[in-house]
């Protein structure tokens, strides 16, 4: 299938020659700069595997794998790696202490690139950011960089005055991750971002029920669970293409990426049925009994408990009201 590029003086459109991809991307307003960029960008879309795309996708994993199905689905043209070339991916793999750059050459032009894992060090960092870009000097786009991270560096500084964090919160609990965070927003400010991803669920794979066992495997392991706040991968998907979308938007700052909902693990597993359980044959999970005791004993009244009991709350409006869209998925 091939894919055309129609200009005008204030948008490009990029539409499917299918009826059911005829979907334009009718809100992607370009200034007269980026017109040059887009158009040089897809003269050769869609058939070499070499071919420029939009939005590179470096690690296609159960995130990864969300990304580059939506963004074909919404006509984004897009590539991705893995280790092994799986699925039509370009088979690569990061070599952090590595100072050859020429593995570099085998991954495509994009105008956006999306690191799905994480990078240890400032040095990893530099050489993954600068390697890909010196490997293409004829590519004449700008690169912009979106890096996941994770939002257990987020907690509020005195939780027992106000237990809420947002995504100008200092970092807490450093890692070595962290560092490869802020060399990419340091160095690359005016072209790179980074998503901190609350946790990921679906229906199939990472289903919260499929974690009951080992979230509250003895009673006392319940009593300590509090907060926990989640984010659909359809929903992290939609999320990174409106980003790639409207990058000038994020550039230089950090994200908190929930569906902007504080959820109680006493609430849900207090009903969760563990996968596999049969409650014809095996009775109430004993962990639902567990949940009923630890109100009495904490004299907790009803469940969910308020955000000051729990300790933490992520306040993750910035990011839905910043781009203008909405989580679709909320109920876990």
């Amino acid at each position: 299938m091939k894919s055309y590029i129609i200009l005008n003086v204030e948008k490009v459109m990029i539409c499917e020659q299918s009826p059911a991809h005829k979907r334009c991307q009718r809100e992607r307003n370009y200034d007269e700069k980026e017109h040059a960029t887009v158009r040089g960008l897809f003269l050769s879309m869609g058939t070499s595997p070499g071919a420029p795309v939009e939005l590179l996708v470096l690690g296609k994993g159960w995130t990864g794998a969300y990304v580059v199905r939506a963004a074909n689905e919404t006509g984004v043209s897009v590539a991705a790696t893995t280790r092994n070339g799986r699925d039509g991916t370009i088979a690569w793999e990061f070599a952090p202490e590595s100072n050859d750059p020429s593995r570099f050459n085998q991954l495509p032009n994009a105008r956006t690139v999306l690191v799905t894992f994480p990078v240890l060090s400032r040095d990893a960092m530099r050489r993954l950011t600068d390697f890909y870009e010196t490997t293409r000097p004829a590519f004449e786009a700008s690169v912009r960089w979106i890096l996941l991270g994770t939002t257990s560096n987020f907690n509020p500084p005195n939780p027992a005055a106000d237990p809420w964090c947002d995504r100008h919160t200092p970092l807490t609990n450093l890692a070595p991750r962290n560092e490869g965070e802020a060399q990419l927003l340091q160095y690359r400010s005016s072209s790179s971002t980074v998503i901190h991803l609350a946790g990921l669920y679906d229906a199939k794979e990472r289903n919260p029920r499929n974690f009951v066992s080992r979230v509250a495997p003895t009673k006392q392991a319940l009593l300590t669970k509090k907060s926990v706040h989640y984010i659909h991968g359809v929903d992290v998907a939609r999320a990174i293409l409106a980003v790639h979308a409207m990058f000038e938007r994020a550039v230089g700052q950090r994200w908190i990426l929930c569906n902007i909902r504080v959820y109680d693990w006493w609430e849900f597993l207090g009903c969760a049925v563990p996968t596999g359980w049969d409650l014809k044959e095996e009775g109430d999970p004993e962990v639902w009994s567990w949940v009923l005791e630890a109100c009495r004993e904490t004299g907790v009244k009803g469940l969910p408990r308020n955000v000051t009991d729990l300790g933490r709350g992520m306040d993750g409006r910035d990011f839905w009201e910043t781009f203008g869209v909405l989580p679709r998925f909320s109920q876990l």
